[in-house]
């Protein structure tokens, strides 16, 4: 069975300007406002900004006009009044990301640093560290964004914390598939665009994947 998966891309440097934030502030529910003004730290307070109002535009795209959202017991938001409509965000760099499918979905993106973590065995389990070693100098730093870009994504189509989990699993074999005790086969799908790295995962194994970016011309006109 395929997954349809729309993946849009959003730049928050659109965002920086202080008079582009208070009309964005305007196009939200009262509850979001208040949430995102509590928000001690600007660069946390601007990607909450950015996520709330992308998310708010994308469920209008698709005809809706409200929606309430909860969290399940791992954290993970969700639809509480849309049945069967799923979402998940992710932010790096100056790019916020929204993955939206009619079937269960995580996303990650990374952008590719060029200083790689000092300690990559700590971050990847002995399959996948051993498989990264492997590769030439010049292809580790892009292997490395690939390998946790996917861990990243799988946990997040569950939930929970990467780094309590991301030695758990391998995801290196090739095959795209995974199997972890107590949770249901997951299946990666990776690509590259620009100098970030993008890894969706779904539960089923074709995925039709689109990517738009959205401008914040679309989002306030």
């Amino acid at each position: 069975m395929r997954c349809g998966v729309e993946v849009y891309l959003f730049s928050l440097t659109s965002l920086q300007n202080e008079h582009m934030q208070q009309k964005a502030m305007k196009q939200l529910p009262e509850s979001d406002r208040i949430y995102i003004e509590g928000i001690k730290s600007q660069k946390k307070r601007l990607t909450s900004l950015g996520g709330r109002m992308l998310l708010q535009y994308i469920a209008r795209m698709h005809g809706f006009e409200a929606f309430h959202l909860m969290y399940g017991e791992n954290g993970k938001p969700y639809f509480s009044d849309i049945p069967d409509v799923f979402f998940n965000i992710s932010h790096s760099g100056e790019y916020l990301i929204l993955a939206w499918s009619h079937k269960e979905i995580g996303i990650d993106i990374e952008q590719m640093r060029n200083v790689l973590p000092k300690f990559p065995e700590k971050m990847l389990s002995p399959t996948d560290f051993s498989y990264w070693q492997k590769h030439s100098d010049l292809e580790k730093k892009k292997c490395f964004f690939e390998l946790w870009t996917r861990k990243e994504s799988i946990i997040k189509l569950h939930g929970g914390s990467i780094f309590q989990k991301a030695k758990e699993f391998s995801v290196s074999d090739g095959n795209q598939f995974l199997t972890c005790v107590g949770t249901p086969a997951a299946y990666f799908h990776t690509c590259q665009w620009n100098d970030y790295m993008i890894s969706v995962s779904t539960l089923e194994e074709k995925a039709d994947l689109s990517i738009q970016i959205v401008t914040l011309q679309e989002i306030i006109p």
